[in-house]
């Protein structure tokens, strides 16, 4: 079984408890919030952390894994004047450090997931470097949720250094990050003081009500990812700092306890890897800015 590690950028991963139910926080110089990691049938015989086999999350559910995440996204776009990231600038990718091998009936795998997800684009993946594929957070999530912030006394992180925050932004990236109101890009500070990451919800519901409110009934996932696959529908909304951003992202067709993917074309991951860990990074589309990372590395293994 592979080792799993979350951080906010790839220099700063540490190993998670797997199905814990017990989110990590990360605070990197983009993003605050917390991340889960649920696998079906896990079992790690070299892991640091306690090995739970499975969760309760998987109950009545046909799903091999499961990264759940919500927090609330920085205003830190040095591209816009409102400092604001907007839906067309966030993605979630999974992505190498160096070159796969793509498996035999590669361009079959592709449509299957654009038939999934139709904002899914594998345009990185035969590059040399960091080679990627993915799509847009709010066209990839199969659940989306968006909520007010929260008022808390002080809104303040836990020690970036101890274990229960793993983190790596500095006193003024907090300061932004932790205060919300009305935005004021001259000051950059918002008040009053609130949640960094929002309350955890395990069974997470769509909701987009929030940033939609102009339609009349609730729009569904499928219907959400459909409405944001158009760029200028994805560049008119921006992830504001007092809401905070939920997800889920899981599917049945990649099992991480048999390492191998069926999309149309059965293949084994870790023979695409070419044992090196896979990365599930939550970044821009350049690649230059991270907000997250979950690594799930099977090389020790091999």
């Amino acid at each position: 079984m592979p080792t799993v590690r979350v951080g906010p950028s790839f220099n700063a991963l540490r190993e998670y408890c797997v199905n814990s139910e017990d989110p990590c926080m990360v605070n990197s110089a983009h993003f605050t919030g917390l991340v889960t990691v649920r696998m079906q049938n896990y079992h790690n015989k070299n892991s640091s952390k306690k090995v739970i086999p499975t969760s309760s999350y998987f109950q009545n559910r046909r799903r091999f894994f499961s990264f759940q995440f919500q927090g609330r996204f920085k205003p830190t776009n040095r591209n816009r004047e409102d400092n604001m990231w907007s839906y067309d600038d966030v993605l979630f990718c999974a992505e190498t450090e160096n070159k796969v091998t793509p498996p035999r009936g590669a361009s079959l795998a592709v449509k299957f997931a654009r038939f999934i997800d139709p904002g899914f684009t594998a345009e990185g993946m035969f590059a040399e470097k960091r080679p990627w594929a993915g799509s847009w957070v709010v066209c990839g999530m199969n659940v989306m949720r968006v909520s007010e912030a929260e008022c808390t006394s002080n809104g303040v992180l836990p020690d970036d250094k101890s274990d229960e925050g793993f983190g790596e932004a500095s006193d003024t990236d907090s300061v932004v990050s932790f205060e919300t109101g009305k935005w004021n890009s001259r000051k950059q500070k918002l008040t009053p003081p609130l949640n960094p990451a929002g309350r955890w919800t395990s069974d997470l519901q769509e909701d987009t009500s929030l940033v939609l409110n102009g339609r009349n009934t609730p729009m569904t996932s499928a219907k959400r990812r459909s409405h944001f696959l158009d760029p200028a529908t994805r560049q008119a909304h921006v992830f504001h700092p007092g809401h905070v951003y939920a997800f889920d992202f899981f599917n049945n067709f990649t099992n991480f306890t048999s390492m191998t993917a069926e999309m149309i074309v059965r293949f084994s991951i870790t023979k695409v890897l070419r044992n090196q860990p896979l990365r599930f990074v939550c970044r821009n589309r350049e690649g230059n800015v991270v907000f997250f990372v979950i690594e799930i590395d099977y090389s020790d293994l091999n």
